[in-house]
């Protein structure tokens, strides 16, 4: 065990720059950055290139269309599996609605006595649901060290170009919003196939499905812990006059540089340094730049300052959760795009509540002392019930990051799946022919009997794919072997077929199912279960 621990320190917990590069750079793609052109196109049709705390209205409504739209495809997503046609008509009203967004917000800027800036922020809402969510996908794909990069370096990268986009012209930037939808999805798709194509030399990681042991209550305590942040980012925003405060060039430069030196800092103390990674530290540094944050507004009077750290608060956030919902989701069996969507309504609908508290009851309130103790109150609760949620028994929140005992058990369960697949083949082995002693390991014994009901039901839920698929009995079987992880070689002897020609049924199934992976297969299969 102590080389396996060693190997996974290697190649995900890097300790050192030569670690670093040896094992990160190499798998470097530019179009895993992708999720950069959503943040981008973000701060063009829907931040107002954070020149101010947000833009005000066009801001709630736009982010009250993502709630509605999440909510509806959550419900949906519950009884159908998102694949075939589902995700292709999904595709096209994102692009389409992302696209239209800045168009509309062009005319406005072009005849102003149009009412065009709410129907734009309403479709922009619409349109990154999932035009920016089917990025968790693709995470979900990767291991945490790669996952961990490109989550804080995307978020980086987008502060620097949001910078430069505060010092356009208001066309020029809403000319540049045209042109990222398209640019995200095309990423995306050469994303994935780069990690279809490099699946023989980088194995994409194995998921487990160890906090589906937790309590019942460990989401719903996660998700009220962020509610209630973002009650209190919602208000600190608008604090103390319900208005949006405007910063100037200055303070939007520091919001930006603090953000991506933020988010260089997490990848350089964890993959460089090799130092740990703790979700409750995290919320800490968040809370923290809240509460300085109003601090300053409140008692030295300065609005951009505070505004400023209360900026770099929300926007760091951003990297925090988005990790977040990839850390739980490889060890559960909720499927990515329903954990990011219960987080991002836990995100935005209590902060845009706040937000509109604020616009209405702001000026009647002041510097109110019951405003400042409900903040306070608020976000002591928050880290309590954070702190505690990230400590799940079975798990950490960022184990593969956090102390030598933490990545052993991370490890544990990442290998279990293998040692009982291993363990099952000796039993049958040894019981497959001759009678089984009555003095043999009785736990051994039982999981080779769990292997075939196991089976039987992977294979009827693969009749049920074939049947909404339209797939061939010979393609059936491909995802049958596919969903237990067997390899071509495997499956091209116990099919008899060339290697070559299970990999041509591979292709076939993949494309009749819209999906990429093995694990978007098992998902979709997950979603077939009784």
């Amino acid at each position: 065990m102590s080389e396996e621990v060693s190997m996974a320190q290697r190649h995900v917990h890097t300790r050192g720059w030569k670690d670093f590069r040896s094992t990160y750079i190499p798998r470097f793609a530019a179009c895993f950055f992708g999720l950069i052109a959503i943040r981008v196109w973000t701060q063009c049709c829907l931040y107002d290139r954070y020149a101010a705390t947000d833009s005000g209205a066009i801001t709630i409504v736009g982010n009250m269309a993502r709630v509605a739209f999440i909510l509806v495809l959550m419900l949906a997503f519950a009884r159908l599996p998102l694949a075939g046609r589902t995700r292709k008509a999904l595709d096209c009203f994102s692009i389409t609605a992302m696209t239209l967004a800045p168009v509309l917000l062009l005319v406005q800027t072009e005849y102003p006595s149009l009412p065009l800036a709410l129907p734009a922020s309403a479709l922009a809402g619409l349109g990154i649901v999932w035009g920016g969510g089917m990025w968790i996908t693709f995470f979900d794909r990767l291991d945490e060290g790669e996952s961990l990069i490109y989550s804080f370096a995307c978020l980086g990268a987008s502060a620097v170009a949001g910078y430069g986009l505060g010092m356009l012209p208001i066309v020029a930037v809403f000319g540049i919003g045209l042109f990222m939808p398209t640019l995200s999805f095309v990423l995306f798709k050469q994303a994935m196939d780069a990690l279809d194509s490099r699946c023989g030399v980088v194995p994409e990681p194995k998921r487990d499905h160890i906090y589906d042991s937790e309590s019942k209550w460990l989401i719903p305590r996660i998700l009220l812990g962020i509610a209630l942040l973002d009650f209190a980012l919602g208000i600190a925003r608008g604090f103390p006059s319900g208005m949006s405060i405007m910063l100037s060039p200055l303070f939007q430069l520091a919001h930006q540089t603090a953000v991506a030196l933020l988010c260089i800092g997490v990848i350089w103390w964890v993959l460089v340094r090799g130092r740990g990674l703790s979700f409750g530290s995290l919320w800490w540094l968040e809370v923290a730049l809240m509460v300085a944050g109003v601090l300053l507004i409140v008692a030295l009077d300065q609005p951009q300052s505070g505004a400023t750290l209360i900026t770099i608060s929300n926007t760091f956030m951003l990297g925090v959760l988005w990790y977040g919902v990839y850390d739980f989701c490889r060890h559960s069996s909720i499927p990515p795009y329903m954990a990011l969507g219960a987080v991002w309504i836990a995100h935005l609908l209590p902060r845009e509540a706040g937000r509109w508290l604020i616009f209405h009851f702001g000026p009647s309130l002041g510097q109110s002392v019951l405003v400042i103790a409900a903040l306070v109150c608020l976000l002591a609760l928050s880290v309590a019930i954070m702190l505690r949620a990230s400590q799940p028994k079975a798990r950490r929140f960022f184990a593969a990051f956090g102390s030598l005992d933490d990545r052993k058990d991370a490890l544990k369960n990442t290998v279990l799946p293998y040692e009982i697949e291993r363990k099952s083949a000796s039993a049958t082995q040894a019981y497959g022919v001759e009678e089984t002693p009555a003095n043999s390991d009785s736990t051994t014994a039982d999981k080779q009997l769990m292997h075939v009901p196991y089976e039987d039901d992977l294979r009827e839920r693969c009749r049920k794919v074939q049947a909404q698929f339209d797939l061939t009995d010979r393609e059936t079987d491909m995802a049958f072997y596919l969903a237990q992880g067997r390899s071509k070689s495997y499956i091209s002897q116990e099919l008899h077929l060339s290697e070559n020609t299970v990999k041509s049924y591979t292709r076939n199934v993949y494309s009749k199912l819209c999906i990429h992976s093995k694990q978007e297969l098992i998902d979709i299969l997950d979603g077939f279960r009784q």
